[in-house]
């Protein structure tokens, strides 16, 4: 061949390969993961707070399931698998006036399926509910009480039967811990309370969980039908579990974390100068530090026939609560992150202008004088009738609780008051058991110390614990909510009319005049509300910490920063 022809023959292949070449797409390197790791010292024991209400498990259900409402940073109600919130201005909400009773009329979304494929219906609803209600296997919600029936309208519209006014009814199916759960996939007969889809979940929600090493790590990845397009912007979440702190600080540190739940406020202090990490702080938080006083007798549940021999005498509870140095107790245990409190309502959308109460420990000890304890042997305890003034004082086994004892102690112990102190483990302290007498509930103690809070922007099912119904006693297997057992007609009346008013203006004015009741009789003793902070990577975008919620109640709006 000559060197023309090969010439020719070379350019010619060249330009079929190049053409070639042109033809063929372009070839680029896969999109970046965009992955966040979340740390947790336990595993929570399933995907239902209702059952178990551990915040883990909250946490985890938000980033996989979904609940006909939901609730914002703000305290305001949305809707989710709802297409709109029910209210008697669009007809979804009638009163009947002459029974009481009430109809609630929900129309849900038509675009949200399950993970295999399967529309989320009414009849996942009727099922959830019917779970619950169920006496045997079931479990209890806010106001289940007040409904007769859930009725289906059609596949996407289903109506709620009260037999009384129910104003919570907005987060009822919804909110913080209830779900909606899939009525082809989890099994009616092992129960609402115990069945296995609590923990292998089929998820309409962001997220779908791919894996669970039990104590390691639980993994979840993008659900690509999720209903709102576009979202979520994450592909993969990994929770880990990390029982230690210190490891915890070093990951999110080191950048191997993201999230840090929960965070303590020594390790908010050790990671505020971190370059890599945030330290994300609510406004405000749920739970309040208080101590209760036990208005009863030890060993009886009614302070009407058998009073508390001490603490009875309203006097001497406000000289416990003046005596007892709440600035102290939040700068030295809380590092200043922890908020005095003296009221239910210190956040929005209730907020009260009830003045604070002084730190006073002559007011205090004049208090006690006038009534007549005084220290009639000059051992620095006061007695009256032969009686010293001596009281036991229990919480649960906690380093800032246990010290904040003994801060207590010694500020009482400065007025003439003994204190004698205990506490127990958490599973024994917070347990249910009827037939131990170091629960809570039973209160065989004078005073104790643990912290409570309002999960919902509507305070009735939180100031129901107050009413005399709720008493803890034998005969309700000590699970009563009021501990201790503070009886007030004029609060219950209050409250039989919150139940029975839909105005959102009225309900306020009577919950305030009910907090007003509880603060001017000293029922409990709130010392502080604790910060709500978690430590975050600072390439972490779109957190909203909220006090209604766990920090995971958007997690389809968060996305990670352009570096």
């Amino acid at each position: 061949m000559s060197p023309s022809k090969t010439a020719s023959l070379v350019f010619l292949v060249l330009l079929v390969a190049a053409c070639l070449s042109g033809c063929q797409p372009s070839v680029s390197a896969p999109p970046e993961q965009k992955n966040i790791t979340i740390v947790i010292p336990e595993d929570p024991p399933s995907f239902n707070p209702v059952i178990t209400d551990t915040g883990y498990d909250a946490l985890v259900m938000e980033l996989v399931m979904l609940g006909l409402s939901d609730i914002d940073a703000e305290g305001s109600v949305f809707p989710e698998l709802a297409a709109e919130l029910p209210t008697i201005e669009n007809g979804g909400v009638v009163a009947d006036e002459d029974t009481g009773a009430m109809s609630v009329t929900w129309k849900m979304r038509q675009d949200v399926q399950w993970a295999d494929g399967k529309p989320v219906t009414a009849d996942d609803v009727i099922f959830t509910y019917e779970a619950i209600v169920n006496p045997e296997t079931g479990g209890w919600i806010p106001g289940i009480d007040s409904i007769d029936s859930v009725e289906k309208v059609d596949d996407y519209t289903f109506t709620i039967h009260y037999n009384a006014i129910y104003p919570g009814y907005l987060t009822q199916f919804g909110g913080e811990q209830l779900v909606i759960w899939p009525a082809h996939y989890c099994d009616a007969s092992q129960g609402f309370a115990a069945w296995d889809c609590a923990r292998k979940p089929l998820s309409d929600g962001p997220f779908i969980l791919s894996e669970w090493v039990n104590g390691d790590h639980m993994t979840f990845v993008r659900n690509n039908n999720y209903f709102e397009k576009g979202k979520p912007q994450i592909d993969k979440i990994t929770v880990r579990i990390v029982p230690d702190q210190s490891v915890r600080k070093t990951m999110l540190i080191n950048g191997d974390a993201d999230l840090d739940m929960w965070t303590t406020e020594q390790m908010i202090h050790d990671l505020k100068d971190q370059p890599n990490v945030e330290v994300s702080l609510s406004p405000y938080n749920r739970w309040v530090m208080r101590i209760f006083f036990n208005l009863a007798a030890k060993g009886t549940t009614d302070p009407a026939a058998t009073p508390h021999p001490i603490l009875s005498d309203l006097r001497v509870r406000r000289a416990i609560r003046a005596a007892i140095d709440v600035d102290t107790i939040s700068k030295e245990f809380f590092l200043g992150y922890a908020k005095p409190a003296w009221t239910e309502f210190f956040r929005p959308p209730y907020e009260c202008d009830i003045p604070r109460p002084k730190y006073d420990p002559a007011a205090a000890a004049a208090l006690l004088d006038e009534a007549g304890w005084v220290d009639t042997d000059g051992d620095g305890i006061r007695d009256k009738a032969g009686q010293k003034l001596s009281l036991l004082f229990q919480t649960s086994a906690n380093s800032v609780r246990q010290e904040t004892q003994r801060i207590v102690q010694r500020a009482l112990a400065s007025i003439g008051v003994e204190v004698e102190v205990q506490f127990f483990d958490a599973s024994v302290f917070f347990s249910n058991d009827p037939n131990n007498s170091n629960t809570r509930h039973h209160f065989y103690a004078d005073l104790e110390m643990f912290s409570t809070g309002n999960r919902s922007p509507d305070p009735a099912v939180y100031f129901r614990n107050w009413t005399c119904a709720e008493i803890a006693q034998k005969a309700n297997n000590w699970s009563g909510a009021n501990i201790e057992r503070w009886c007030n007609p004029e609060y219950d009346a209050l409250f039989e009319q919150t139940q029975r008013e839909l105005d959102p203006d009225k309900r306020k004015e009577l919950f305030i005049k009910m907090n007003d009741l509880l603060v001017e009789d000293v029922v409990v003793i709130p010392l502080v509300h604790q910060a709500d902070v978690h430590g975050v990577s600072n390439t972490i975008a779109g957190l909203e910490l909220t006090p209604w919620d766990e920090a995971l109640w958007n997690i389809k709006d968060w996305r990670r920063r352009e570096q």
